[in-house]
């Protein structure tokens, strides 16, 4: 043998070689996009049946929201007439708080001297009065 021949030989047998790890990396990568062609099927799958319940859900999404708008538009005159009545209560209370004011100035400028007359004259009657039952007690009791 030669040198030729034996160069010729290694490099058979390396292109041998060289075919069989292709060989096996091309098995290896046909399993791999098997897998991976299994895996889209079952996105896509997967996909379409959540894109049909996210189609189904903003349906319903779409009828509870007109369904909300319309009761939101019922209720409003409640809330409208609610908030009168607030203003109302409101003016009520400044009004009654003007009044007692007025009174509370009024009050204060009576003469200090009409009150102490206006108490005893109403404590002579509380007196009078109790002297009476008393008297009208002891008469009862006499006979």
């Amino acid at each position: 043998m030669s040198i030729g021949e034996l160069a010729g030989l290694i490099a058979a047998i390396a292109f041998v070689i060289l075919v069989i790890f292709a060989c096996l990396s091309l098995s290896r990568l046909s399993n791999t996009l098997k897998e991976t062609n299994k895996t889209i099927t079952t996105l896509t799958n997967d996909v379409d049946r959540l894109s049909h319940q996210t189609s189904e859900l903003l349906d319903q999404t779409s009828t509870l929201l007109d369904d909300i708008n319309s009761k939101s538009r019922e209720v409003d005159p409640a809330f409208q007439a609610v908030a009168k009545v607030g203003q109302s209560v409101s003016d009520v209370n400044d009004a009654v708080r003007k009044v007692v004011n007025k009174h509370e100035e009024r009050k204060d400028k009576i003469p200090r001297f009409v009150r102490t007359v206006a108490q005893t004259v109403a404590l002579n009657s509380w007196r009078k009065y109790s002297q009476h039952r008393q008297m009208k007690k002891e008469g009862v009791q006499h006979d």
